[in-house]
């Protein structure tokens, strides 16, 4: 009987986990451990480049949206414009221009609406290079004869911060521009007949340039005049077709629609993998309106 009792508990004491069976477990428990690791620092790095492209496409859309809301107010006067044309029509003061490079864009309106351009009223945008990075400058002010057409005059403010963002790229063009003649006997089809008809007075920036159509005249350089489509009635006189360049001549009167199209390109300071670009087309509120010397 006492044989029997001693079988039975030996039979059913157990008996614990071999060596081998032990490293095992800490082997699997080592993986799954270090997998969950990974995911973790992997999902870290992706939140990480996220938030940093979002900070990129921040700063990149606030930019471009000054650069929308100034740039569209160029040429508002809040009297009869003398701030910007005298008695004849000509201008004296370029309310919007574009240097020939396009990495610059100077404008100007009446911000307090007294009908005079004050040196605070004279604004731009350009890329400057600080050391090895660029930024985004804007003007705010600007004394002296060059201001309409020198980038490089003026008072200039950051408007990116150069430790955070290295703007790569800052470009202008008028693509998309156009400017009508009003006046020029050229563009007349039998001027001071019963029914005289537009023949050749529509033209449209169709090429990258900083040219505004408005503003050619006979000392403009050849390359730049073939950028410009020019529109002349078909026969049917409801549509327009290309035709053949005609300059405005001496008290020709013209008005034009000016589009400022901007291109930034940036990264970021700690990270220069991480590129992006915006870009945008500007419609200038205000006509062009000058009349030929």
């Amino acid at each position: 009987m006492m044989s029997i009792e001693k079988t039975l508990y030996t039979k059913h004491r157990q008996a614990g986990v071999s060596l081998i069976e032990l490293m095992i477990s800490i082997v699997l428990g080592l993986l799954i451990l270090a997998a969950a690791t990974a995911m973790t620092v992997k999902s870290m790095v992706i939140n990480a480049d996220t938030l940093m492209s979002g900070k990129l496409n921040q700063d990149l859309d606030s930019v471009i949206q000054v650069m929308v809301n100034d740039i569209r107010r160029a040429g508002y006067s809040g009297g009869v414009g003398a701030m910007f044309l005298d008695n004849t029509g000509t201008p004296v003061y370029h309310d919007v221009f574009l240097d020939s490079g396009g990495s610059c864009v100077l404008y100007a309106y009446d911000a307090n609406e007294n009908d005079v351009l004050n040196d605070d009223e004279k604004y731009g945008f350009k890329l400057s290079t600080v050391g090895t990075r660029s930024e985004i400058q804007m003007r705010t002010s600007c004394t002296g004869a060059n201001c309409p057409t020198t980038c490089s005059e003026g008072a200039w403010a950051a408007l990116t911060d150069i430790d955070v963002i290295d703007v790569t790229g800052l470009t202008f063009n008028s693509l998309g521009s156009k400017c009508l003649s009003l006046t020029h006997p050229n563009n007349i089809e039998d001027p001071g007949g019963a029914n005289p008809t537009n023949k050749n007075n529509f033209w449209v920036t169709t090429d990258v340039t900083t040219l505004f159509p408005c503003m050619v005249d006979s000392s403009t350089p050849s390359a730049e005049l073939a950028k410009l489509t020019t529109s002349v009635p078909n026969s049917d006189e409801d549509a327009y077709e290309s035709g053949t360049f005609v300059l405005p001549d001496s008290e020709d009167r013209l008005v034009g629609s000016r589009q400022v199209n901007v291109l930034i390109t940036g990264e970021l300071v700690n990270d220069d993998t991480m590129v992006k670009s915006q870009s945008v087309g500007i419609n200038v509120r205000n006509y062009h309106i000058r009349t030929v010397p």
